[in-house]
């Protein structure tokens, strides 16, 4: 452990190697670069706040991007939409106690500095009236120290290791189902393409609202899609649909930024259930493949529930335990439940 003091920087806009130093840690995601900030402040108009963790030296040891909102703007977004009236109440809002969230973060670049960085950063949350963060699932290092009491509990989710050899990764997949339905797939005419083009993100919107309004689940909206791709596609954001005679029948999203995949945004149509299409195990096979072929590491398929599981959650449990991956246990933490 150093005894160098560490001051904490907080500042509004990134500096010019904000995106490069993550690339030099193997914890760096594209939740915390720039364009991610960027993207979340035009589409949630929360505030992004760049923190930077810096030694006597003058060197950055770690950094966090972190978001400023207000407790319970959640909530109003959902009760009533975008619109008027609800952008009336968020600027009122604004006047109500600050939140602050962040994922996958912080970045330590310099470990020896553990300790400061812990001690810093949590002498600042404490004069922060509610915050909400979570660790990168493979940060086991990062933890608060009990004085500060703040609350600590458990993320799970399942990681696949893509620096396996690709035998290897589909092996460790479930025979029964994974294998037989990849097959099965392909047998029944599937093919996958990437989105490519304005008429693809159109199809994948559609193919999502459709999916999400029959599962009662918020839907992304047309501009939500459009501009992730436009402000995070150079970093990684990309996605597949899956289709049987030109027929869309499925479609997924996933975020890709220094060699770490997060799967997000699946879509999945009634053809591809009634016909037993299996297009969603192709799918995620097309992603390991994307991955192994653009040397990425890990592939994340973002998040499960352990505990007191609907019948719902089991079946998303059960979905992700049978493509073989690692069951990571990672902290989050707050200060309010």
């Amino acid at each position: 452990m150093r005894c160098e003091m560490i001051s904490l920087e907080i500042n509004d806009a990134a500096d010019s190697s904000w995106n490069e130093r993550l690339i030099k840690s193997q914890l760096g995601t594209i939740f915390q670069t720039q364009e991610y900030a960027k993207y979340l402040e035009l589409q949630t108009k929360v505030k992004p706040i760049f923190l930077k963790f810096v030694g006597e030296s003058g060197s950055i040891v770690g950094q966090l991007l972190a978001f400023q909102s207000f407790k319970g703007k959640t909530r109003i977004e959902t009760s009533f939409g975008k619109g008027i009236l609800s952008d009336t109440i968020l600027k009122i809002g604004k006047l109500l106690p600050k939140h602050i969230r962040w994922s996958y973060g912080p970045i330590i670049f310099e470990e020896t500095y553990n300790d400061e960085i812990i001690k810093s950063f949590s002498i600042w949350l404490k004069s922060i009236e509610n915050f909400y963060g979570s660790l990168h699932p493979l940060d086991s290092k990062f933890d608060f120290l009990p004085q500060f009491n703040f609350i600590k509990k458990t993320n799970s989710t399942f990681v696949i290791d893509l620096q396996e050899n690709i035998e290897t990764i589909f092996k460790k997949t479930n025979k029964n189902s994974v294998q037989k339905n990849i097959r099965r797939s392909e047998e029944r005419g599937v093919t996958v393409t990437s989105m490519t083009s304005k008429n693809d993100i159109i199809e994948y919107y559609n193919l999502q609202k459709s999916y999400r309004d029959f599962n009662n689940l918020k839907y992304y909206s047309i501009e939500d899609i459009t501009e992730a791709f436009n402000l995070l596609g150079s970093l990684g954001f990309n996605g597949f649909i899956a289709r049987v005679d030109n027929i869309p029948v499925g479609a997924v999203s996933f975020f890709s930024f220094n060699g770490y995949i997060n799967e997000s945004g699946i879509a999945r149509t009634e053809i591809d259930f009634e016909k037993k299409l299996y297009s969603q195990d192709l799918l995620r096979w097309k992603i390991i493949e994307w991955g192994k072929e653009h040397n990425c590491k890990y592939y994340d398929l973002s998040g499960i529930k352990l505990k007191n599981q609907t019948p719902k959650e089991i079946g998303i449990f059960q979905n992700k335990k049978k493509w073989g991956g690692n069951l990571i246990n990672y902290k989050n933490f707050s200060n309010s439940n």
